[in-house]
């Protein structure tokens, strides 16, 4: 498969579900906004209670740092909830759209593939256990035709395969959604390992084009960043930075992310199609995981 096409086509599915990526766009920006107002009340808090003291603007900073991990804990403290709310939903819109399905403009289309995500795997909880599970699927299988992983620390084999499952086990997540068939997970386990050569070298061109692009949009927003600093009367030195990776995470969560997952959509749907009875049972003997109930 053509890789170029498949990051166009993924572009243009964002286009083909707006009233799912509007939503998708405007929840990343409150997120984002409520992390910059985090380090700001922190920073505000810490040098009002501190305004005494010899040094009120080290305690700004600590306080910054405050604000900033008790921003971050929220939004992680969230994160199955968003996840099933509206991450899945928005993937669940696309696989229809990859699929070639019609969808209601509006507020019913994000209505009717949240029912769909909930008719499918139920609540939060249980799907982000799915999930889970199925990366650590994803990983047994990449392993199948990668075995000099084995050599590597856990803790790094273990992050090393959840990169290259992420999208994927996204992918086969929102295509069980499509079908309202948690047990389509288990084929899309199996097609991953029949196909892993070009899933492999899809996941590497998706990677490759989040981390660019991601880079590239903090270098771009780190210069108004540093306009404001400018006007300031106080440098923010390093809070420059913060600032800037804070703005890029709605880049990379509101577009770059989908985008990716849709490419794996549009890599692994077709190559799901194909897995029959046959082949699911050979795998499920390679990984006998694959056959225990799912959450």
């Amino acid at each position: 498969m053509n890789a170029t096409p498949s990051l166009l086509t993924a572009t243009r599915l964002l286009e083909q579900t707006m009233p799912v990526t509007s939503r998708r766009i405007l929840v990343y920006a409150a997120i984002t906004l409520g992390l910059v107002f985090a380090v700001l009340a922190g920073s505000g808090t810490f040098v009002g209670l501190a305004s005494l003291s010899d040094d009120p603007g080290f305690w700004g900073r600590i306080g910054a740092v405050v604000g900033l991990a008790a921003g971050i804990y929220l939004a992680r403290s969230f994160r199955a909830l968003r996840y099933f709310r509206l991450e899945l939903p928005h993937l669940t819109a696309m696989a229809v759209r990859t699929a070639g399905g019609d969808l209601p403009p509006g507020k019913a289309q994000f209505e009717q593939v949240s029912h769909q995500v909930e008719d499918t795997f139920g609540d939060a909880k249980t799907t982000f256990a799915l999930r889970r599970r199925l990366l650590d699927l994803l990983a047994a299988a990449a392993l199948q035709h990668t075995a000099g992983l084995q050599r590597l620390p856990e803790a790094v084999r273990t992050r090393l395969l959840d990169l290259l499952g992420w999208h994927s086990a996204d992918a086969i997540l929102a295509e069980a959604a499509r079908h309202r068939a948690p047990d389509v997970c288990r084929r899309g386990v199996a097609a991953f390992g029949v196909h892993f050569p070009e899933v492999l070298r899809q996941t590497l061109i998706g990677k490759a084009f989040l981390y660019s692009l991601w880079l590239g949009a903090f270098l771009l927003l780190l210069r108004p960043v540093v306009w404001v600093d400018e006007a300031l009367p106080t440098a923010l030195g390093v809070w420059n930075y913060v600032f800037a990776a804070i703005l890029t995470y709605w880049v990379k969560g509101a577009f770059l992310n989908p985008i990716v997952s849709g490419m794996m959509l549009l890599t692994l749907q077709p190559r799901l199609e194909e897995v029959d009875d046959g082949t699911l049972k050979a795998w499920q003997q390679k990984l006998p995981a694959l056959e225990k109930p799912l959450p």
